[in-house]
């Protein structure tokens, strides 16, 4: 592990710094920030807090690019849901294997995983094995079709398994997936749990959606949930782009978190969140790649990126500051966890940290940026981060992953077996 990280700037509460400083650590915490005369193997780089994912699905990532040309409902109903449906424990271990090298390799150290609906006990063993720190549950779904749902009793048991499955940095949390494949069973269950135990779900995403009676009928998707109890500061609502009267006040008075997706938004066409509108209105955003059959990347950075642009359209270049932005991927984005450690590169934090490497002219573009910390963060960052570390564990250095298993199959062959398996579904949905 490394005791000293010796850098050239560090990016902290949002705010790119430059100058040397030297990051001590101690049994996985910061230690000490200080500036000096920085000399070795890091001085060309830039300190960054980890970055922290707000809404991802792990074991979408082996669908990459087999799901397109859709909106959102039959994107699920034709690709997604079969292709989860046909997972089995190799599979799936080669879905998230492959999500967390992707996911270390462009400086994320923390995620909450939406899951999938069985062997989710397959996904928590490997978060804990990476060394991740990770919010993460099984998905819950009592309405569709039957070879993606389980009765309530079922979806229950399966819960306490992956409860109990987690441990270390690795905790649950509840994702029933969303209003139109979750009866009032799973809503009333919801409205039960402890407050402080962390909950998830998509809401107001697509116009279609929206549509739906009962969603129509309680005057939008965040009343629908509101009045079901699931809203609150424990509460992370994926999407919010279809926002009707009066429901941006509700994410704001119930201390909801609204997780902006901005690739998917665009791919599948669902439309493009009001993040500027939500922040004047006091809500608490963060970004995220969501899965990968509809980003085809998890590079939050990039995400990151697109979303600072799409607020201009929304607005104007100037509406939101780059410090609300770095800290909606940091800071703010671990404090929507309950993960009050961590976000920030300071004494006392945990040591969740990657490096990024600019080249030789972008360090000469930085030294005139007008806005360095955007400049930063719209660089390409999977080929920039040399290093990322988790409470003090180095999780990715140049090129390898020393806490990631090998992948149980190549991924080729899972990819077949899961479209093979999908195929032979009642219905063949793959053929619509």
């Amino acid at each position: 592990m490394e005791k000293i990280l010796d850098v050239a700037g560090i990016i902290d509460n949002g705010k790119f710094v430059p100058g040397g400083f030297s990051i001590e650590l101690e049994n996985g915490s910061i230690e000490s920030v200080s500036r000096r005369n920085v000399t070795g193997k890091w001085t060309n780089c830039i300190a960054v807090p980890g970055l922290i994912q707000t809404h991802i699905h792990l074991g979408q990532t082996l669908f990459r690019g087999m799901a397109e040309g859709r909106t959102l409902l039959p994107w699920l109903e034709n690709r997604i849901w079969p292709f989860e449906a046909s997972h089995t424990q190799d599979t799936l271990a080669v879905s998230v294997i492959r999500s967390l090298r992707e996911l270390f390799s462009s400086g994320c150290t923390g995620l909450l995983d939406m899951g999938v609906l069985r062997n989710s006990e397959v996904t928590i063993d490997l978060l804990r094995r990476s060394g991740v720190r990770a919010l993460a549950g099984n998905s819950l779904m009592d309405v569709g079709p039957d070879w993606i749902t389980e009765d309530i009793s079922w979806l229950k048991e399966e819960a306490g398994r992956t409860m109990n499955a987690c441990g270390g940095l690795v905790t649950y949390a509840y994702a029933p997936r969303f209003a139109l494949s979750c009866s009032d069973s799973i809503w009333e269950w919801m409205s039960s749990i402890p407050a402080d135990i962390k909950r998830t779900t998509h809401a107001s995403e697509s116009p279609d959606e929206i549509k739906y009676p009962a969603i129509s009928e309680s005057g939008g998707n965040i009343r629908f949930l509101d009045s079901r109890g699931f809203t609150g500061p424990d509460t992370l609502l994926a999407h919010c782009i279809h926002l009707q009267e009066g429901e941006m006040e509700i994410l704001h008075k119930s201390g909801t978190t609204a997780v902006h997706c901005p690739w998917t938004n665009l791919r599948l066409g669902s439309g493009i969140a009001d993040i500027p509108a939500m922040d004047s209105s006091g809500i608490r955003i963060t970004v995220a790649s969501d899965g990968a059959p509809c980003n085809n990347r998890l590079d939050l950075a990039g995400d990151l990126r697109l979303a600072m642009s799409l607020a201009s359209v929304k607005q104007s270049p100037s509406a939101i500051g780059s410090e609300f932005w770095l800290n909606s991927i940091t800071k703010s984005a671990a404090r929507a966890l309950g993960w009050n450690s961590t976000g920030r590169l300071a004494a006392g934090y945990a040591a969740d940290i990657s490096l990024i490497k600019p080249s030789s002219e972008e360090w000469e573009e930085l030294a005139l940026a007008e806005d360095p910390g955007r400049y930063i963060f719209e660089l390409i960052w999977p080929e920039r981060v040399v290093l990322t570390m988790v409470a003090g564990r180095i999780v990715y250095l140049d090129g390898e992953f020393p806490t990631l298993p090998q992948l149980p199959m190549n991924v080729n062959e899972a990819r077949k077996q899961v479209f093979d398996r999908a195929g032979r579904i009642p219905g063949n949905p793959l053929s619509r």
